[in-house]
Parts: structure tokens; C-alpha cells; sequence
């Protein structure tokens, strides 16, 4: 799996407990289908369940069989990762509970299908829930309730509010899209943790759009089957009768391009198939099977059967014949065709595959508009020929970037690590060289795809995982070789977006204008950061006149179309976008980079993790501030105060020398004024 999809995970799991371990009793998460919402809640119950006294209930819609897939994947990642995890599925089912239902409190994951909990039930005539969460209580075990697809509402154990100590909500569509931990559409896309969309607008009449789409289904059959799985095309038709002669029309146009095809309904009286699976009379199966990578079914037709829980990473078409009406309906339909069907292995695929695999295909169904938390900001100045000719773009000149390049294999030779030796003492289990495997960078991953090809070599390589480690770092970090200075201009465009949800500030005098004057950060130490510099600039920044108004060339890095931004390596490559941007009277150009050591509202420190991408930053930074002559800095919000590291010509100051604020202050003021 690709290091960015595990960061960005791991980011969400150390989020939710950061505000979990907080006290804040309600907690929402926000990640678009495919995203890996299971594996973050077991990650996440698993840090919990450190704690003896806590227990999981998690509810989970009944539809397509979700309760009991997410039941299954708990187990297993229970035996494999997360081994804290005790799962137990709760069940009326006649063959589970013939003699009243019982739920073992030694468990401490307790699954419970929201269609198994209604006033009818046996769970809820015999209180077998009510007993269950009663005992929790006497027991001094704490509850932690959570919703799976939260967005649908579950009455009956609102009513049982006063026994949950806290409830953790998981959602791709959150109620009034509100939310406390997002997993962002965008940064899922670039990680090929899920499928970006290619939006058809489908104006053609049924026979023509549906042959074409076809037509493009069948062109990338092959990549699908060359990896063993069988793509699927699903279609969506109207929630209301369609007529009969169109449903005929849709399955002779299938049938034509020799596609299999099934449909599913709402009645189960209704499913049909062009295949031998008419001939499999328990028609609950037919949906498990389809899933399948390598099942025979090309084509599936359906009214509103498979939205939550129908999980089908083969599938990566959708044709809408009829409008929904509901823009979270929608999204979650094309939520089924958005998951990546490879990718525990993506990085093993060819380019032109994983290109494949990276994009769905949607018929009929409009893109969604922007979210409206962001909002549109503009560069001061005009655009006269073109726009290298505004302004401010003009007065930073040919800005210089680095690039990090590719590395060759050839030039990581770990032959001299390869200690045999080490193989004697070696009494790690195979478990433990997995998760540690798992946890190394990219380049350390290829090497290893470059070096096994062996049981013996595996073992091997494990063994002496850490010598890899170092020296192959040593070179992917070598930047004098292999980063390069680039010139480019400021921007690529003057218009840029900011993320309205963050703290707002009321700003006239710098680079940026808006409608309102009013601009967000994106946290609380940035937002103080910019007051800092913002007092500074009377006396330090230099100013231009834009009809008549005196600017400031200093300003925000939005990242939208930025070429502000600087390559390093921390596991895999990264580009950093500095937050800030800072011309002074001498034009010299500073350079910031804002972060903090404190705990936020809605944010987990591993601190040494954390400590660690920090000096990987910093190296990058040294090297792109000898090469480029900028200074730059790294102000660390630590308590009340600040520890500024400053690189000036390749030259880093002294541990003992970090600057606070008043020192920084004094030090622009004394040198720029």
C-alpha cells in the first residue's frame, strides 16, 4: 500500500483520539467511500482499548450485508494488526439466539445491525441490549457508541443516549455536513486511495448515451482482466416504475454488446439475470457474489438497492437514467464505483493501469458544486498581456523552487547491509517484520520489490530492515545530488481559495483582496504567526502602490495554483507549500513555515513523529535556502511562546540560538528596517 494512503489514515485515527481522549462526547468523522473508514475505526478502537474499561458498540446499517462484512473485518484485522480488538456479533438471526439472546461481556467490539434493533425485535422485547449495556455499567465499563453511515438516523438507541460515554460518528455524507475529522476528497484522489470522476453529462437519448458508454466500458476491459479482476457497469434507474419497454431496451443494448448482466430491485421477487445465476433459488446470495472481483457479471441494473454497505471495488462506471433528486444519494451511489480495486498493490501496477484504476466513470449525474467554506481570494494588481505582468507576480521576479528527482535503483546499493549474520539472533515474528515493513518509506519499499524474490531473501532483508533503512535514506536525502533549483513564476494563476471554517482575520493592506477583506488560516498558531508579521511590516515589509493603495508584499502561500513550494523526503517525497511569504526593505525574501507543539481542539501529536518530519524539513530547507538565497524559518508554537529556527545562506543557527518571539522581533526590526 502506498505510504500517502497509510499517512493519511493514520493522520484521521490520531485525530479522532486526540479529541476522544479530549472528553468531547460527540464526535464526527467525514471520508469519502473507499477511504478505508473500516480499518480506521479498528485502528482506532484498538488505541482505545488500551484501556480495559472501554467497550465498542457499533451500530451498522443492515443493508448489503454491512453489519456482518464490517463484523468479518474486524476479526480478521483483530488476528493480523489489531489485536485488542475482541469482536461479537449481535443477532436475533432464529439460529443464533433459539433459546433468547445472550451477549458475552468478554468481548469488548460489539457489532449490532440496526435492522436487529426495532421495536419488534427479539433484542428489543427480550431488553437483551438494555441488560447488556446495564452490566457494562455495574462493571464500570465505559461505552463508546459508534454510528457507521451516521447520516441515517437510528431512533431506537437515541433512547439509550444515557448509557454511552461518548459517540463517534463515520459518515461520507455527514448530516448538514458537519463534521470534527475530514478525510478531504482531493488529498483520497492524489493518494490513489480512491477513484477520481470523470462527470459525462448524459443529453442523448437512451440507445445512443448507453451504446457509448458501453462502448468505453469494453476499452478498458482488458486492463481490469489482465490483473484477474472483471470490471463491472452499473446503472441506476428511476426510484419510480419504469416502463417496461425501456427496461427492455436497456437489457437488449447489454445483451448486444454480449455483457452479462443482473438486477437487483427492491422485492427480491424481481431479481433477474441473463445467466445461470436465475438458477441459484437463495436470491441474498446474489448480491455477495457480484462483489466478487472475478464474478461473471458484467452489467448491474438496480433502483436504490445498492448504496451504503454495497461494496464493489470492481466496479468503475455508473449510468444514471433517472435523476434522484438527492445530491447525498447521489454521492453515495457513486461512492460504490470509487473504490480502488488494487490497492494493497497499486504501486506494483504499470502507469497506464494505475491510471485506469484511478478514475470512474459517471453518466447523468451532475458534479457537485464547491462546498461553500471556500471562498475565492484574488492577488492584488492587474493583468495587462498576461498575467506575469501583475504586479506583485512581477516584483518577486523568476522565483526559485527545488525539485526533488527520481533516484535510480542502481544507486541504492544495500549489498553492504546484508549481514547473514544477524539471521542467528533474529527471533522477530513474522508478524512484527509485517507491521514494521509496513511503516518503512517508499524507496525502502522498492528496494525490497527490487531485492526479494525468495522466502530466504525476505528474511533476510527483515533482518536487517534498519542498516536498509539508514543508507538508503542517506542517499534519497542526498540533495546537493539529487535535487535541482528550479525558476518559475510566483503563480499560476491570481486567483486562489481559502477555507472560510478557519479562524477569520480582517486583512486590507497585503497581497490579497476578497469581498469581504476577511481571510481564514488554517490553525490557531498560523493565525497568531500572521499577527506577528503583520505588526512588522510598518517598519520591516516593502510596499508597492496599486491605484493609489500602498501594499505589502507579504501574504498567505494559498497552495491553489502556487508555485511557492519546496520538495523533501520524510518516507516518501513531499512537497512542502511554506504558509507564508515576507519581501522585506532590503528585498530579501523570507520564507515561513508555522507549526505547533501544542495540542489542538481536533488534532493527535505523535511527538516524535512529528519531531522527526520537522528535522527532515529542516535539512530540505537548509539546502534550498543555500541555493536559492532566502531565508527561511520554522517558528514552533511551544506553550505560550515561540523556538524559531532560521536558515540563512545554508547556514542554520545553533540549537542554543533559537530565537522566541521577542528575539525574532528585534532581529527583523535590527537587520530589515
Amino acid at each position: 500500500m502506498k505510504q500517502e494512503i497509510v499517512e493519511i489514515q493514520e493522520r484521521a485515527v490520531n485525530e479522532l483520539l486526540c479529541l476522544a481522549k479530549s472528553g468531547k462526547d460527540n464526535i464526527s468523522l467525514k471520508a469519502p467511500t473507499g477511504s478505508g473508514k473500516t480499518h480506521i475505526m479498528a485502528n482506532f478502537m484498538n488505541e482505545m482499548l488500551s484501556d480495559e474499561n472501554v467497550v465498542f458498540l457499533i451500530s451498522t446499517i443492515s443493508k448489503g450485508r454491512l453489519a456482518s462484512q464490517n463484523y468479518e473485518r474486524f476479526k480478521e484485522l483483530s488476528l493480523q494488526k489489531f489485536t485488542r480488538l475482541k469482536p461479537f456479533y449481535i443477532s436475533s438471526e432464529k439460529d443464533k439466539a433459539e433459546y433468547g439472546i445472550h451477549i458475552d461481556t468478554s468481548f469488548n467490539v460489539f457489532v449490532l445491525p440496526t435492522a436487529q434493533y426495532t421495536s419488534t425485535s427479539k433484542i428489543h422485547k427480550e431488553k437483551s441490549l438494555l441488560i447488556f449495556l446495564q452490566s457494562c455499567k455495574e462493571q464500570g465499563k465505559r461505552v463508546i457508541l459508534i454510528r457507521d453511515e451516521s447520516h441515517i438516523a437510528t431512533n431506537k438507541l437515541n433512547a439509550l443516549s444515557s448509557y454511552f460515554s461518548q459517540t463517534i460518528n463515520f459518515s461520507a455524507t455527514p448530516k448538514d455536513d458537519k463534521y470534527d475529522v475530514c478525510i478531504e476528497e482531493s488529498e483520497a484522489e492524489k493518494a490513489s486511495l480512491i477513484k477520481s470522476v470523470e462527470y459525462i453529462e448524459e443529453e442523448k437519448d437512451l440507445e445512443k448515451g448507453l451504446n457509448e458508454a458501453l462502448d468505453r466500458f469494453k476499452g478498458i476491459q482488458s486492463f481490469y482482466l489482465k490483473e484477474g479482476i472483471r470490471p463491472a457497469f452499473i446503472i441506476q434507474i428511476s426510484n419510480t416504475n419504469l416502463g417496461e419497454n425501456e427496461m427492455k431496451k436497456i437489457k437488449r443494448i447489454v445483451e448486444q454488446k454480449g455483457l452479462n448482466w443482473v438486477c437487483f430491485v427492491e422485492k427480491e421477487k424481481d431479481y433477474e439475470s441473463n445467466t445461470r445465476l436465475n438458477k441459484l433459488k437463495n436470491k441474498a446470495l446474489w448480491q455477495s457474489y457480484v462483489k466478487e472481483d472475478s464474478f461473471f457479471i458484467d452489467v448491474i441494473i438496480f433502483k436504490m438497492v445498492i448504496s451504503e454497505g454495497f461494496d464493489i471495488p470492481r466496479a468503475c462506471m455508473l449510468y444514471q437514467v433517472r435523476d434522484s433528486q438527492s445530491e447525498q444519494l447521489d454521492e453515495q451511489v457513486i461512492g460504490r464505483v470509487r473504490r480502488n480495486p488494487c490497492l494493497k498493490r497499486f504501486e506494483y501496477l504499470d502507469k497506464e493501469t494505475q491510471e485506469i484504476f484511478s478514475k470512474a466513470y459517471v453518466y447523468g449525474i451532475k458534479p457537485k458544486e464547491e462546498k461553500n467554506h471556500k471562498k475565492k481570494v484574488r492577488l492584488k494588481g492587474e493583468i495587462h498581456k498576461s498575467l506575469f505582468e501583475n504586479e506583485i507576480i512581477k516584483e518577486f521576479g523568476k522565483f526559485k523552487i527545488t525539485v526533488l528527482n527520481e533516484v535510480p535503483q542502481s544507486d541504492m546499493d544495500i549489498s553492504e547491509c546484508l549481514d547473514e549474520k544477524k539471521l542467528e539472533y533474529d527471533n522477530e515474528s513474522i508478524f512484527e517484520k509485517y507491521k514494521k515493513m509496513q511503516k518503512v518509506g517508499e524507496a525502502v519499499k522498492q528496494k525490497e520489490r527490487d531485492f526479494v524474490d525468495s522466502y530466504e531473501k525476505w528474511f533476510l532483508f527483515s533482518a536487517n530492515l534498519k542498516a536498509i533503512q539508514d543508507k538508503i535514506n542517506s542517499v534519497v536525502e542526498d540533495y546537493e545530488k539529487y535535487a535541482q533549483i528550479k525558476e518559475v513564476e510566483l503563480r499560476e494563476d491570481i486567483y486562489s481559495f481559502c477555507d472560510s471554517k478557519g479562524q477569520s482575520v480582517r486583512i486590507k493592506d497585503w497581497i490579497w483582496s476578497s469581498e469581504d477583506k476577511n481571510f481564514s488560516f488554517d490553525s490557531e498558531a498560523e493565525a497568531e504567526f500572521y499577527d506577528i508579521l503583520d505588526d512588522l511590516c510598518a517598519k520591516c515589509c516593502r510596499t508597492i502602490s496599486i491605484k493609489g493603495e500602498e501594499i505589502y508584499l507579504f501574504g498567505k502561500n494559498f497552495i491553489d495554483k502556487s508555485n511557492i513550494k519546496f520538495d523533501y523526503y520524510h518516507l516518501r517525497k513531499h512537497t512542502s507549500y511554506p504558509d507564508f511569504i515576507f519581501k522585506d526593505k532590503n528585498e530579501k525574501i523570507h520564507i515561513f513555515e508555522v507549526k505547533s507543539v501544542n495540542q489542538s481542539k481536533n488534532f493527535a501529536l505523535d511527538d516524535e513523529e512529528y519531531k522527526e518530519k520537522i528535522r527532515k524539513l529542516q535539512k530540505a530547507y537548509a539546502f534550498a535556502s543555500k541555493k536559492t538565497g532566502y531565508i527561511f524559518y520554522l517558528p514552533v508554537k511551544n506553550g505560550d511562546d515561540w523556538s524559531i529556527w532560521r536558515c540563512e545562506n545554508g547556514i542554520v543557527d545553533d540549537e542554543a540560538k533559537r530565537m522566541n518571539k521577542a528575539m525574532f522581533v528585534e532581529y527583523i526590526q535590527g537587520s530589515k528596517a
